[in-house]
């Protein structure tokens, strides 16, 4: 008799319970801000989540991939939380830019005590503690057997779409339309649950691969013969998923969006060529099907989104203040050191070295350039750790490309999306909404999972 392995209880019950918190995470987690209340009560959530997660987890077969993820997904925070310690004066007055504050407490009168590394300890307590979400998304996806991982990101899927029929909605109530819930920054664009239609525009992207896969895997089995019902319906949401989504970016007015959506065309394309490299006749009949779904979402964006999306296209990009604040960034960077100024300390520094020539009638409040931000508040530790992600996601990234069969094609759909959301990282900053986040972290779950186990 074959082994089975061992499966662990309550699997049903976990994804939906991961479902609903991924759906909850983004109704309400669409605010950049920290301190909000919702923000806290998805933190809270997270907790008993995270428990759950590491004993369902601790059940199932371990990859190494698995580990290593889970590992470098708790390091990150623990390096914030070490910002907040206390330090001497005698190492932290050697630290970059802190010369000036010296300066500023001995004119005061004060004592130079002892100090953290974070200028702001309390916003790199929020910053740890905001990483309690997808932490807890991640684990929860860990713990879900292979075909539960993948109903997990078809309800990406839905909730991209429903999120992007809030956005129509949005539209057609105007400004102050009672379903925009947070304070938002576009008031005249389609935002979503979100308070930045660029973000709205992160969450469609990052489901276009998805509705790819799903029209890749269901349009194959349909034309190698498997003539069945659910297939059928599985590949009509795959197109209509498709086409909504590309015409929402559309409406959208997202520059990036639109950017990273025909970056995500070209990698749809790609994925087609590896799902069936051996067999062309199944390639050639799915074609069709890929066809339709970008000519008529192409129709329907021209049609209603393209005068106002040609609009937006004609300030030049250059003249953006983004770039601006890039720069400055990057030379507050540079003045406040190898280590940072702490996570959540941007607007501090920025406007302690920001020219006097840049500076706005409004508060900068982010770098739109998370890149950039990262190197400013987490300084070379934080890089680091960074690129230690990037190469357990290329790695990851390069194995679903070698495997083959439909979680192969679910895999790649998920490393797809995470490279695109750290593409748009350098225009804006989607990751610091606790929704995108959490997306990210159940496609990092996914794709962290051991082929085997499924």
């Amino acid at each position: 008799m074959p082994h089975v392995p061992h499966e662990p209880t309550g699997g049903r019950a976990t994804l939906l319970l991961t479902g609903a918190y991924l759906g909850l995470c983004v109704l309400l987690g669409g605010g950049t801000r920290q301190g909000l209340p919702a923000e806290a009560v998805l933190q809270l959530l997270a907790l008993p989540l995270i428990v759950h997660g590491l004993v369902r987890w601790s059940a199932r077969p371990r990859s190494t991939a698995a580990r290593l993820a889970l590992a470098w997904a708790v390091l990150v925070p623990v390096g914030f939380l070490l910002q907040c310690l206390p330090l001497p004066p005698s190492l932290w007055t050697t630290l970059g830019g802190r010369a000036e504050l010296v300066e500023e407490l001995q004119a005061a009168g004060v004592a130079v005590g002892w100090h953290a590394l974070s200028l702001d300890p309390d916003a790199s307590l929020r910053a740890a503690l905001a990483w309690l979400p997808p932490l807890a998304l991640g684990l929860l996806t860990l713990g879900l057997h292979r075909t539960q991982q993948v109903r997990l990101l078809q309800g990406v899927l839905v909730i991209a779409l429903a999120s992007a029929v809030l956005g129509l909605a949005q539209l057609a109530g105007g400004p102050e339309s009672p379903l925009r819930w947070h304070a938002v920054t576009n008031p005249q664009a389609a935002v979503g649950p979100f308070a930045n239609r660029n973000h709205l525009a992160a969450l469609l992207v990052l489901a276009l691969p998805l509705a790819a896969a799903q029209m890749i895997n269901a349009g194959a089995r349909i034309v190698a013969g498997e003539q069945r019902p659910r297939r059928t319906a599985a590949l009509t949401v795959g197109i209509v998923a498709g086409v909504l989504l590309l015409l929402s970016l559309a409406m959208v007015r997202s520059r990036a969006g639109v950017g990273l959506a025909a970056v995500a065309a070209v990698a749809a394309a790609l994925m087609l060529w590896r799902r069936h490299e051996d067999d062309d006749r199944p390639r050639r009949g799915v074609k069709r099907w890929l066809g339709l779904a970008g000519l008529g979402g192409l129709v329907l964006g021209i049609q209603f989104g393209f005068w106002g999306l040609l609009q937006r296209f004609e300030a030049d990009p250059m003249d953006d203040l983004r770039w601006t604040i890039t720069r400055n960034t990057l030379v507050a960077a540079d003045h406040f050191g190898a280590f940072g100024v702490g996570a959540g300390g941007f607007v501090a520094a920025y406007q302690s070295t920001e020219p006097d020539a840049d500076r706005q009638s409004v508060l900068i409040n982010r770098a739109h350039n998370d890149w950039a931000e990262w190197r400013l508040e987490g300084g070379w530790p934080l890089i680091a750790a960074i690129a230690l992600g990037l190469v357990l996601l290329a790695w990851r990234s390069v194995a679903a490309w070698r495997h083959r069969g439909d979680p192969a094609v679910w895999q790649r759909a998920a490393a797809i999306g995470l490279w695109l959301v750290l593409l748009h990282s350098l225009g804006d900053y989607p990751l610091r909404t606790t929704a995108i986040a959490g997306v990210g972290a159940v496609l990092a779950g996914y794709l962290a999972t051991a082929r085997r186990s499924g």
